[in-house]
């Protein structure tokens, strides 16, 4: 389940356009690509998001009542663990491979699940954009 698409930066745009234009391909690379999408995902849990709520005070005392952590999505390991990657002829991505993801991740009004998106990369989307760009630069003659 894709949760999310990047949209290229201009950089990367622009890259993208002179590998075409120069009638070449860029699909023996969409693997990598796809696995520093993973990696983009994984830091942006690892960090906690961009400005992912907190959790709340019953949620840490329940937790730590039950000598659990207070990592929002690492604590058991689960989500990090199922997050995959795809690629194909023209795209990479990266997946959740846990339905309760998409509840942190989706536009539904906040009830319960506050929005913690780890496929929203925020601050970390640029670097990763300009990371892919450098590797289509450095790989496509």
């Amino acid at each position: 389940m894709a949760l999310f698409e990047i949209q290229a930066d201009t950089n990367l745009e622009a890259v993208l356009r002179d590998v075409r234009g120069r009638g070449q391909s860029v699909d023996r690379l969409l693997p990598t690509v796809a696995e520093m999408l993973v990696g983009g995902v994984l830091d942006v849990i690892e960090a906690e998001g961009p400005g992912w709520t907190p959790l709340a005070d019953s949620t840490l005392r329940a937790r730590r009542k039950a000598g659990r952590g207070a990592k929002i999505l690492q604590d058991t390991g689960v989500a990090a663990a199922t997050i995959g990657q795809g690629f194909g002829a023209d795209y990479a991505e990266a997946f959740a491979g846990v339905d309760y993801l998409v509840y942190h991740a989706s536009a539904a009004p906040r009830t319960v699940i506050p929005r913690r998106n780890p496929f929203d990369l925020g601050p970390f989307e640029g670097p990763l954009l300009n990371e892919v760009a450098e590797l289509l630069l450095e790989q496509v003659p």
